[in-house]
């Protein structure tokens, strides 16, 4: 990647260029916040803090709480409805200054969102948006355009021909829908690639790896794959190594996590179509502060992320460390 043209898309991502999206669903359309509460708290309901994604996000959100005077509480809701709706009650029941979701799922987070919005308590969402409900803002990355740049270099990788293999995350949130969406429909235009098989792993790396070694028995002689998130691409990895075909066949995760990042350098992954979470985490912090405040915000905000390889792994990783996000980059990129 020519210096120049990095450094550009790197400003790009650094200032979380949004585009706001025209979503139907029941997101408020103005976006607008109905006036300062004076409260200076907010809940944060997290689907799982097994990931490290998600963990990052945290961090993000919390290292911007704290620039912002803003007291945030973060809970872990553990793959579970039944926890993150408990979560969620407990903090309508204490009044939080604003509830900021990231679901389970997309359906059963909108009994949490109801309680809310009858609360008359603002709430937000992010990276998996509720199926109902009315949403002050949504802030998440482009998931079907993650697909489609993972499609893209998949079929790069393989020199558009072959046969592939998509790992799924958890179906019952759009963003996993959107991600395979994306992928489907762009790797469809490559004509001399196909599909041999298509299984979910619900973004989990040990069900990744579970997944990928079955893959492999059925089909030996893949080219690539193409794991929705880089959990389940390390379990694709760890499968891949086990029959001595890591780096032979091309794998494409999603997320740059560092784990992933470190894949990439190595030469163990292709690619990864890197989305900061610490910067979605610090986003979610400064639009809840503009919410608690009674100013405006966009109904939907669209990050868009940036396909990572071994030529621009170091200036992602660069990228990360400017944005107080070192433990999200290995040692040997730092």
């Amino acid at each position: 990647m020519h210096t120049a043209r990095t450094a550009i898309a790197l400003a790009a991502i650094a200032a979380l260029s949004l585009s706001a999206c025209s979503r139907s669903g029941d997101t408020a359309t103005a976006g607008a916040a109905k006036g300062a509460s004076g409260k200076k708290d907010a809940t944060v309901i997290m689907s799982t803090l097994n990931n490290p994604f998600f963990v990052s996000v945290k961090n993000g959100a919390q290292a911007q709480a704290a620039k912002d005077g803003l007291k945030l509480t973060v809970q872990n809701a553990n793959n579970s409805d039944a926890t993150a709706l408990n979560q969620a009650t407990t903090a309508v029941s204490k009044q939080t200054g604003i509830l900021i979701l990231d679901p389970v799922s997309s359906q059963s987070a909108t009994s949490s969102v109801a309680q809310a919005n009858g609360a008359n308590i603002p709430v937000m969402a992010f990276d998996r948006k509720p199926a109902g409900g009315k949403l002050t803002s949504f802030v998440g990355y482009d998931a079907v355009q993650a697909g489609r740049n993972a499609a893209t270099a998949l079929a790069t990788s393989i020199g558009d021909k072959g046969k592939v293999v998509e790992i799924q995350g958890i179906l019952g949130t759009n963003v996993a829908q959107d991600r395979s969406k994306g992928f489907e429909e762009e790797i469809a235009k490559h004509k001399g690639i196909t599909v041999v098989a298509k299984q979910a792993a619900d973004f989990d790396r040990s069900k990744a790896l579970d997944v990928m070694t079955n893959v492999l028995q059925a089909h030996p002689d893949i080219n690539g794959v193409y794991a929705a998130n880089d959990e389940m691409a390390m379990g694709v990895l760890s499968a891949l190594k086990a029959r001595s075909l890591a780096g032979k066949v091309k794998l494409v995760g999603n997320d740059g996590i560092s784990d992933a990042l470190a894949a990439v350098a190595a030469g163990e992954m292709y690619a990864t179509n890197a989305e900061s979470p610490f910067a979605l985490g610090q986003k979610v912090t400064v639009l809840a502060g503009t919410i608690l405040a009674g100013k405006s915000v966009p109904a939907d905000e669209t990050l868009q992320g940036k396909l990572v390889t071994k030529d621009s792994v170091k200036d992602y990783a660069q990228y990360l460390v400017g944005l107080g996000d070192s433990a999200d980059v290995p040692p040997s990129l730092r």
